[in-house]
C-alpha cells in the first residue's frame, strides 16, 4: 500500500495550485496575489497563468513560489478540450508545444517531459467524459475541485469522473484548487495540504508525486489509520459527514445527527473494493478529500 501522509514525518504545507495573475487573464499582479494568499495562511504558491510561466522576483518573506503554467488544447471533433496545470515547468516549454493546439494527448505527453507534476484541470467544466480522459498517458492527478468553476457555473466538482477512473484501475490523485482570476471572490478557498520535511520546491514536488497530501476547502483531516488491511479509521475537525468512497456502492458513510458533529469514523472495506478515499463535509458544506489508497497491491 502507498505511503500514508497522515502517518509520515514532516509538516503540512498549505499550498495554492492554479492561481492566475495579470500576466494572463487574471486581474491582480503576482505580488498582490502572493500577499493575499500569504495573509490567508498559505505558504506555497504555484501560479497557473495561461501558457506563461510566472515566477515573481519578489514576494512575502517565507512564501515559496514554484514555477507553473496552464496549457490547453481542443479536440477538433468534440465539444470539449483539455487544460493542464503544469507544476515545475522547464524553460523553453512554449516552443516545444507549438502546433499542438488540436491534439490534447500530444500536449499532455509533451508536458509530461517539460514539468515535474502534471494535473488535468477542471474535467467537469471542460465537458470531459471518462472515455476521453482514460486515453491520456499516465498522469499524477486531476482537479477534484475547482473553486472558480464551481462559483461561476457549478461545474467545479469532478469527483464522479475521478471515481470512474479509479474503478477502472487508473491511479489518479485529486487536488483542490481555486483557479482564481479575481473577477469574483474566487481566491483563498481551496488548498492542498502537502506533507513535507522542509518547505523547498524539490520537497513539495517529491511529496506531490508520492501523493503525500490531502486537499480541502475548510475541514481538516487530522489522522487516518489502517487498523487492519481493509479496516481504516479517520479523525477530522467537526464534520457533518465522513464518507468512505470505493468503487460503486462498496463504500459507506457516517452522517451527524441531532445537531452533533462527527470527529471520527471507521469502516471495514469489502473484499471487492479496489480502492478507498475519504471525503469529509462540514456543516457549511465545505469539503476535504484524501487521495485514494489502493487495496490490490
Amino acid at each position: 500500500m502507498r505511503e500514508n501522509p497522515f502517518r509520515s514525518p514532516g509538516r503540512w504545507l498549505p499550498t495554492a495550485i492554479h492561481v492566475h495573475t495579470d500576466h494572463s487573464d487574471g486581474r491582480v499582479s503576482p505580488q498582490e496575489a502572493l500577499r493575499t494568499y500569504a495573509a490567508a495562511g498559505y505558504e506555497a504558491m504555484i501560479f497557473g497563468d495561461h501558457e506563461c510561466v510566472t515566477v515573481p522576483a519578489d514576494g512575502p518573506e517565507g512564501m515559496l513560489v514554484i514555477p507553473g503554467a496552464e496549457w490547453a488544447a481542443r479536440f477538433p471533433d468534440e465539444p470539449a478540450g483539455m487544460h493542464f496545470m503544469a507544476v515545475g515547468m522547464r524553460a523553453g516549454a512554449a516552443g516545444q508545444l507549438a502546433g499542438l493546439k488540436d491534439d490534447p494527448y500530444a500536449v499532455a505527453e509533451a508536458l509530461s517531459g517539460l514539468c515535474d507534476y502534471l494535473v488535468l484541470a477542471h474535467p467537469y467544466w471542460s465537458a470531459l467524459t471518462t472515455e476521453l480522459i482514460a486515453r491520456l498517458p499516465e498522469m499524477p492527478a486531476l482537479e477534484v475541485y475547482n473553486h472558480g468553476c464551481e462559483l461561476e457555473d457549478a461545474l467545479g466538482v469532478s469527483s464522479y469522473v475521478w471515481d470512474q477512473l479509479l474503478a477502472r484501475g487508473r491511479r489518479w490523485d485529486g487536488v483542490a484548487v481555486d483557479d482564481a482570476h479575481w473577477r469574483i471572490d474566487d481566491a483563498c478557498a481551496a488548498r492542498v495540504m502537502v506533507k513535507v520535511a522542509e518547505p523547498t520546491a524539490g520537497e513539495v514536488v517529491r511529496a506531490l508525486r508520492a501523493g503525500l497530501f490531502y486537499s480541502t476547502t475548510g475541514p481538516e483531516i487530522l489522522d487516518l489509520e489502517f487498523l487492519a488491511p481493509r479496516h481504516l479509521a479517520v479523525t477530522t475537525s467537526p464534520a457533518a459527514s465522513i464518507l468512505f468512497r470505493c468503487n460503486g456502492s462498496l463504500g459507506s458513510g457516517l452522517h451527524a445527527a441531532g445537531g452533533e458533529a462527527l470527529t471520527r469514523a471507521d469502516h471495514e472495506l469489502p473484499d471487492r473494493a479496489r480502492f478507498v478515499r475519504v471525503e469529509v463535509t462540514d456543516a457549511a458544506g465545505r469539503k476535504a478529500w484524501t487521495n485514494p489508497f489502493y487495496l490490490d497491491g
